[in-house]
């Protein structure tokens, strides 16, 4: 079971993101940690920082995409190639899947990646 992850500070709550391998070649996406899972204080910030060179976040909208009830999660950035934030309201203790896609710099292909945001708010 995933724990809370502890914020950076205040309730900033830093993710890694990184392409990977399977042993048939299969590229996909690892978060670190797996699924983000807040504290129980309102209106987190999530960063994610994507650590592997030649990839990069698109910029048309697409590179984290929140499923079903988007307004839990106010607003997406872009930071640059590497950084994208997401604000979450943190309102309820439930649990959010997002789409998140990175961009192969060398030839334009995406690797997509469905993960989770776990609130823990009443």
């Amino acid at each position: 079971m995933p724990q809370t992850n502890t914020p950076i500070q205040n309730n900033v709550f830093p993710v890694t993101v990184s392409v990977v391998s399977n042993r048939s070649g299969q590229l996909s996406l690892m978060f670190n940690p797996d699924t983000v899972e807040l504290s129980s204080e309102r209106n987190a910030l999530i960063t994610y920082t994507l650590t592997t060179a030649g990839y990069h976040f698109p910029t048309d909208g697409s590179a984290l995409v929140i499923s079903g009830d988007n307004n839990e999660f106010p607003i997406a950035w872009y930071v640059d190639a590497c950084n994208i934030s997401l604000g979450d309201y943190n309102n309820n203790s439930a649990s959010y899947k997002y789409t998140m896609t990175v961009v192969n710099s060398s030839d334009g292909s995406t690797i997509t990646t469905d993960p989770t945001i776990k609130n823990n708010n009443e």
